[in-house]
């Protein structure tokens, strides 16, 4: 019986740590993990997939609207 690995055991992720949390993309595997960083561990709470959001004309869109939202939020705060 042959086992196959998973994504994140073939593929070292590009990791972005911010404040408890952190994001870490798989580019090969379509996958980006957002999760908390707890006692030097990673516990990944949600994944992204990159198929299944591009499947759906509205979920990209959404997201890249939402981000540019967050940071022109983010610089209006900055500017306070």
């Amino acid at each position: 019986m042959t086992v196959t690995k998973k994504y994140w055991e073939n593929e070292t992720p590009e990791t972005i740590e911010f404040g408890n949390s952190f994001m870490r993309c798989f580019d090969k595997a379509g996958k980006l993990q957002f999760g908390i960083k707890l006692n030097g561990n990673f516990i990944v709470k949600y994944v992204i997939d990159r198929k299944e959001l591009f499947a759906d004309d509205q979920a990209a869109s959404y997201l890249r609207g939402l981000i540019d939202d967050w940071e022109e939020m983010a610089e209006g705060q900055q500017d306070d």
